[in-house]
């Protein structure tokens, strides 16, 4: 599984490093919380995203990241790959300004056993994302939402959603 993720992860920076400006390595937060739990500040995601036109106003992006999720008091960590439609409704040489959704998949690769006890969890973590995308010159920023389908902890409602934010340099 760590080698296909890392093939995915050097495709995108081998593809957007030809491209002008469609590579974006991020940092974000995101605040989160699981169905019926207490919601949590998370500062650890990084990551990595390559972006092209499909059309005059709207793009696809693919993207690889590193983000914790969970409630409070519980920090699983995830490898999540996305892909992103967008329409772009402000667009000059400079400037960029769109809304965006897609699909998401999340494999928990760090899990913090104590705090979900006795609760056994699911690795997978399958959903929808949407939001709001700028970019001006160099400097990218992403804001949504986004809403997993799957429960974290097995035999009880623990679906995952997040409203995140992410802030990016593009090359």
């Amino acid at each position: 599984m760590k080698k296909l993720l890392m093939v995915a992860l050097f495709a995108i920076v081998a593809v957007g490093a030809s491209a002008q400006k469609n590579f974006t390595v991020w940092w974000g937060g995101n605040v989160s919380n699981v169905t019926d739990g207490d919601s949590e500040f998370k500062a650890l995601n990084i990551g990595v995203s390559y972006t092209a036109p499909i059309a005059d106003a709207f793009d696809w992006s693919a993207g690889v990241s590193y983000t914790t999720k969970g409630g409070k008091g519980w920090d699983p960590g995830f490898i999540q790959l996305e892909g992103n439609g967008a329409w772009n409704f402000v667009e000059n040489e400079e400037a960029k300004v769109g809304i965006f959704t897609g699909p998401y998949l999340g494999f928990m690769v760090s899990n913090d056993e104590d705090a979900i006890r006795p609760f056994e969890t699911n690795t997978v973590d399958f959903g929808w994302q949407g939001g709001l995308v700028a970019g001006w010159k160099f400097l990218s920023l992403k804001v949504g939402y986004e809403y997993g389908f799957c429960n974290l902890a097995k035999k009880i409602d623990s679906k995952p959603g997040d409203f995140f934010f992410r802030i990016g340099v593009r090359f």
